[in-house]
């Protein structure tokens, strides 16, 4: 996969190179000169020479931190095991006494770059700590970990050499029985079947490991073919079996299309389309991958076997005729269908093949996408789960890189298409005196993610915070909550205080009281109906612009409430910088009451405070009368939680205002109910 880009650069270059077409061909001559052909062929070469040098590379380094996480060490430093296996691929290419770049094409580079790639980080573990020096505090890094890393590369280096030599006194690879496989079957009846079976399979199981199958077989291959006694079954194997290139991947390309709606599949499936129709399998191959891939191997024999008996049934049935017509290897499907049996069959066919191969492939695509669904899905929760307790802090130590990282950049990219759509809504909790009616409401974000269904309101915010959103998410905010107050003022409910969070980057925004002035004017709103609630995910900055806003907003009468107050960030010295109207008593506080005698001291000592400083005391969270009594006993004024009711949607909140007893008229914001 990290080879892609590589892979993508190649097919293009053998798409232009092996061009069917010759009056594309010829247009390319005359605008780009009679050497544009040489200069193609020389970049598919450069890209082959590169794959298997490119992959051992990648593959030690990816290797090596797997194994340094595993073993949480750092004998490995990923940069010299991969310039070790940069070194240990050369080596081998020189040895084999071809130091050209043509001799490290793609046929045997993959399996030396799977070899390499994968030896060279296991080696150096064992060979590592044989040579380990001490650390020393004076050392620059760089310095430390390059010197350790003589000795066993260099170990290293001297064994590939010595290896190398040693395989190159191996006898070559002879396979008589392969090119005396015609002359043994060319007289049975059945001879084409077994010869085009075996020529299909041979060349898919090495493609299955990375291997360019039908270049390695090369000679041995045409031996299969070469019997007189026997039709053209190359011909027919490379224009109806191998429908998209080798593995009959168009089929896959269409199932892809089917079975994923978005994500990665689907725009792999995309950018494989054309090279599919010029039978260009690589993209899927190395992108998908179906090479080491334990999804794929079994559909990728089975399609290609199944449109190769397919062809041989419609010839042996007469329904086509193959002519003697040589069309290039990448002559679209349906054309060279129609060029080689000079009939609309010969399409005919290919179409159905086409149908054979979407249906093997259809099930295989569906595993694979449920495991990537279920992959992503639990990568998702993970990520947002450690956003909702670390907050901004994670988010900023999250390699850009990473899943993670991807993850949470995605989850931003999203954040944003969804501000003003249905997705991202706001519902409201209602806030009760202790003995009396409801005397306001809390606006709480509620984001409901297309494919992951509801996210937490505080990884929405954090993400906002971290990716720069903060002020557009919460001017939205600020429009929505005002705008339903409005509505509801019209409803007789003016003497509800409607709480808008506010996170405290937006203090820091100069422009943050005169948007505020706007919105409550446009809404035509006191502002004392307003209660601007100050989050915690962030330190309030202590600088003059923040103080400069705080001290406008205050003047303006809108209220001010500190939130989670006794835990975070927040502190008593925020009441001497600012005038707060509000504390709301920390969660975590009021959850266990009942049973934590440390809690209720805290929560006596806050209650104290403000009522000596004439600040509302709220607690949230409240489920239970008893848990409300014991809260009120320790001077908390309002209570907010599930007892009273849970968050509603703007309608059914403004229903159950309306139904419940109103508050007194009297009771101010900032003055206690009970004063």
């Amino acid at each position: 996969m990290v080879l892609l880009p590589i892979t993508f650069i190649g097919v293009l270059a053998i798409v232009l190179w092996k061009l069917p077409f010759p009056a594309a061909r010829s247009l390319l001559f005359d605008i780009f000169g009679p050497g544009w052909l040489e200069r193609i062929h020389s970049m598919v070469m450069v890209v082959d020479s590169a794959f298997g040098l490119a992959l051992s590379v990648v593959l030690s380094i990816r290797l090596a931190r797997l194994l340094a996480a595993d073993q949480d060490d750092d004998l490995l430093p990923q940069a010299w095991v991969g310039m070790a296996a940069l070194v240990n691929f050369t080596l081998c290419v020189m040895v084999s006494g071809s130091p050209s770049i043509r001799a490290l094409g793609r046929d045997s580079s993959v399996l030396l770059g799977l070899f390499i790639g994968l030896s060279t980080p296991e080696l150096l573990r064992l060979l590592t700590p044989m040579f380990r020096i001490e650390p020393d505090y004076d050392s620059n890094p760089t310095f430390y970990f390059a010197l350790g890393m003589i000795p066993p590369c260099a170990i290293l280096s001297f064994a590939v050499v010595l290896g190398a030599e040693a395989a190159m006194t191996l006898p070559p690879l002879n396979m008589p029985w392969l090119a005396g496989l015609p002359d043994a079957i060319s007289n049975r009846a059945d001879g084409d079947w077994l010869l085009s079976i075996i020529a299909v399979l041979l060349s898919h199981v090495l493609w299955l490991v990375g291997i360019h199958g039908a270049t390695v077989l090369g000679d041995h291959v045409q031996a299969l073919f070469s019997a007189t006694a026997l039709v053209p079954w190359k011909r027919l194997i490379d224009v109806f079996g191998l429908l998209g290139g080798s593995g009959a991947t168009l089929g896959l390309v269409a199932a892809l299309l089917i079975v994923s709606r978005e994500g990665p599949f689907r725009r792999l499936a995309v950018i494989s389309i054309v090279p599919s129709f010029f039978n260009v399998s690589e993209l899927l191959i190395f992108g998908l991958p179906i090479a080491l891939n334990p999804v794929f191997w079994l559909p990728f024999l089975l399609a290609p076997l199944a449109l190769t008996l397919l062809a041989l049934t419609a010839v042996h049935t007469g329904f086509i005729a193959l002519y003697d017509f040589t069309v290039p290897w990448t002559t679209p499907p349906f054309l060279s269908g129609y060029l080689v049996t000079h009939s609309w069959r010969g399409p005919a066919v290919q179409m159905l093949g086409m149908v054979v191969s979407t249906l093997i492939y259809l099930p295989f695509v569906r595993l694979a996408e449920a495991r990537r669904v279920r992959g992503q899905t639990e990568a998702v929760d993970a990520v947002i789960g450690a956003i909702g307790t670390h907050g901004v802090a994670y988010l900023r130590s999250v390699p850009r890189n990473s899943q993670a990282g991807l993850v949470a950049r995605s989850l931003l990219a999203e954040l944003r298409q969804d501000i003003g759509t249905a997705a991202v809504t706001l519902v409201f909790q209602p806030k009760h005196a202790h003995l009396g009616g409801p005397v306001g409401v809390e606006a709480l974000l509620r984001w409901q993610h297309k494919r992951h269904g509801p996210i937490r309101a505080d990884v929405a915010v954090a993400l906002a915070e971290e990716g720069g959103l903060i002020g557009r998410l919460g001017g939205w905010i600020l429009e929505q909550a005002c705008a339903r107050k409005a509505e509801w003022n019209r409803h007789g409910l003016k003497h509800i205080t409607m709480a808008i969070n506010v996170s405290p980057l937006q203090l820091d925004d100069p422009q943050l009281p005169a948007v505020l002035a706007d919105c409550l004017a446009r809404h035509q709103l006191s502002p004392r109906e307003i209660e601007l609630e100050i989050t915690e995910s962030h330190a309030i900055a202590a600088n003059m612009v923040v103080d400069r806003n705080l001290a406008k907003i205050v003047d303006m009468g809108v209220a001010l409430a500190m939130d989670d107050f006794g835990m975070g960030y927040s502190s008593l010295l925020h009441m001497r910088r600012f005038v707060i109207h509000t504390i709301k008593i920390d969660g975590s506080l009021t959850r266990d009451v009942l049973t934590n005698p440390i809690s209720r001291d805290i929560i006596r000592t806050i209650a104290a405070l403000g009522r000596t400083r004439h600040v509302e005391v709220v607690a949230e969270f409240v489920e239970t009368s008893e848990q409300r009594d014991t809260l009120g006993a320790l001077g908390c004024d309002v209570f907010q939680g599930y007892l009273y009711s849970a968050p509603l949607a703007g309608p059914a909140c403004a229903h159950y205002l309306l139904s419940e007893r109103p508050a007194r008229p009297e009771c101010a914001v900032g003055q206690s109910p009970s004063a």
